[in-house]
């Protein structure tokens, strides 16, 4: 079971490899611009929203990269966090931007790229999750 829930990175076929490479781009992406909110503004660098956005948007900066990793050496449990971050990410800042920001969707282009991102992954994953498993059964 463990070593299903571990397939080895080179039994992947390219596409799948590809599509990993751009998950990975995308949250380390997102790791680089909460480090720079942190960078500039401290931790919890978010004062304009309640504190509990604050410490989820701060969180992202140790979430990120952790699915990064657990993409690459545990890819089903790294599928798991990108969707579970993704989900969220989306959900808080939509209500965020219609809520406390007085913004919307078509003037805030980090979120139209993060819902395009977020897109992407929601329907690449399921696939992937089949494809990695009948890479590694086929060369078990």
């Amino acid at each position: 079971m463990l070593k299903n829930l571990r397939p080895k990175w080179s039994d992947y076929p390219r596409m799948v490899k590809l599509i990993f490479v751009i998950y990975m781009l995308c949250f380390l992406w997102a790791t680089k611009n909460h480090i720079l909110d942190i960078w500039r503004g401290g931790f919890l660098p978010y004062t304009e929203a309640p504190l509990v956005f604050n410490i989820y948007w701060t969180s992202l900066t140790l979430l990120d990269p952790l699915a990064i990793i657990l993409l690459y050496y545990f890819p089903y449990y790294g599928m798991v966090l990108a969707v579970l971050i993704m989900v969220s990410d989306i959900a808080v800042n939509l209500y965020a931007t219609y809520s406390f920001w007085n913004s919307d969707i078509f003037t805030n282009r980090s979120l139209q790229l993060q819902i395009l991102f977020g897109i992407f992954l929601f329907l690449t994953v399921p696939i992937l999750w089949k494809k990695i498993g009948t890479s590694t059964s086929k060369s078990a």
